[in-house]
């Protein structure tokens, strides 16, 4: 490899570690925001945020807004899934969540992804097999899963205690699915960018819904601050960082460097409860919440890795924006 190659490299793994480190808190942001305002009226604010933040990025590249909107009817639809269909469950279910412990394990459901991603990957990506490490990863999975959610559920009554896991699975399944559909037409990576357009319809759906309900809330200045930071950092520098790091660095690399994401958005969420949470301390089963998220972290770095015949799956977690911005 030359200098150069190494360099564009390292600053691929720099722009992928960027990305992580804003995604981390984006839960945290997602949960607080979202009592503050409610899940659509943050959707409508947070989203739009984010989209102005990347067609001024996009702007200062070269691209337009109307070169950013300008899609094939195929990636509209798919970026309806990848962030209209995601934002709407995966918001609900966290805030749907009857307690601050079951809040991080609707969390832990979404990062499913990584795993269900290659899952999809098997029937809809040429040349991607099924394989031992890929259950292995499925199981590591479903434990971190009944680690971190066991006392929840067990002490759950029956009144719609699984709507919140069911949204954060819904979340997790939509996103991998969507990761899969543009690895399928990766052709089209270099060429367009879904996140804009998702970010703008996402922010849509959400001013229709409070408009439509009469939800809409004051927003006080602290809340805004929120809003801007969730909006600029892992909305649109999060997406955008992945993006540019894809372009540069290996997709397994950067899979293995955001399989800690779990644990950190764990940490977050932790430490978040620990300043604002509804009981103003931390879940009692906090290392068991950290065990399950270390537990689906794991499984993310086994379908991250290349095999050891050398062979690489063609999807791996990291390519999961491989289009929308990464």
């Amino acid at each position: 490899m030359t200098s150069s190659a190494r360099g564009r490299e390292a600053g691929g793994l720099l722009l992928g570690m960027a990305a992580v480190l804003a995604w981390a808190s984006s839960a945290s942001g997602v949960l607080w925001i979202g009592r503050q305002l409610g899940a659509w009226q943050y959707l409508a604010i947070g989203n739009g945020i984010g989209c102005l933040g990347q067609i001024a990025v996009y702007g200062m590249l070269g691209r337009g807004p109307r070169e950013l909107f300008r899609l094939p009817p195929r990636l509209w639809a798919v970026a309806l899934l990848g962030f209209v269909f995601y934002s709407a469950c995966y918001a609900s279910g966290l805030l749907a969540a009857a307690t601050d412990a079951q809040a991080v394990g609707v969390g832990l459901m979404n990062h499913l992804w990584p795993v269900l991603t290659v899952g999809f990957s098997l029937l809809l990506v040429p040349d991607s097999r099924w394989s031992a490490r890929l259950g292995l990863a499925l199981g590591l999975s479903l434990a971190g899963l009944a680690v971190a959610n066991w006392r929840e559920i067990a002490a759950a009554g029956a009144g719609g205690a699984a709507l919140p896991y069911a949204l954060g699975g819904l979340a997790g399944i939509s996103w991998a699915l969507y990761s899969a559909l543009i690895a399928r037409w990766r052709g089209w990576g270099h060429r367009y960018a879904t996140a804009p357009a998702g970010f703008l319809m996402v922010s849509a759906m959400g001013a229709a819904v409070c408009l439509l309900n009469g939800e809409w809330r004051p927003v006080h200045a602290g809340v805004w601050l929120a809003l801007l930071y969730q909006g600029l950092i892992p909305n649109a520098a999060g997406y955008l960082l992945w993006e540019l790091a894809l372009h540069r660095a290996p997709a397994t690399s950067l899979g293995l460097m955001a399989s800690v994401t779990p644990v950190l958005s764990t940490l977050c969420l932790l430490g978040l409860f620990a300043l604002t949470g509804q009981s103003g301390r931390l879940p009692a089963q906090w290392g068991a919440l950290l065990l399950g998220a270390a537990l689906v972290a794991s499984a993310a770095v086994l379908v991250s890795i290349p095999s050891r015949w050398g062979r690489r799956l063609r999807v791996a977690p990291a390519t999961v924006k491989d289009e929308a911005t990464p």
